[in-house]
């Protein structure tokens, strides 16, 4: 049985590129709508690096560091 699925169109939709003299694209207009979509998902990338890099990291018991966070706060 073929399950179909959506596909997403996660390229970025230039309204106008700038060129040039020699016609080599040196940079691009896009609506405001297009650029707060494109933000998003460079902030989505930041936050899965951002995971990926804290995989390694020992994990702590939530008690322990709470203990430890009291502590430091009434010094």
């Amino acid at each position: 049985m073929a399950i179909a699925t959506k596909q997403r169109d996660d390229h970025v939709r230039v309204k106008q590129y700038i060129t040039d003299a020699k016609g080599r694209k040196v940079g691009a207009v896009l609506n405001i709508k297009e650029l707060t979509r494109v933000n998003d998902l460079i902030e989505d990338l930041l936050d899965l690096k951002s995971i990926e890099d804290r995989v390694a990291e020992p994990s702590s018991d939530y008690e322990a560091y709470s203990r430890r966070r009291k502590t430091r706060l009434h010094v």
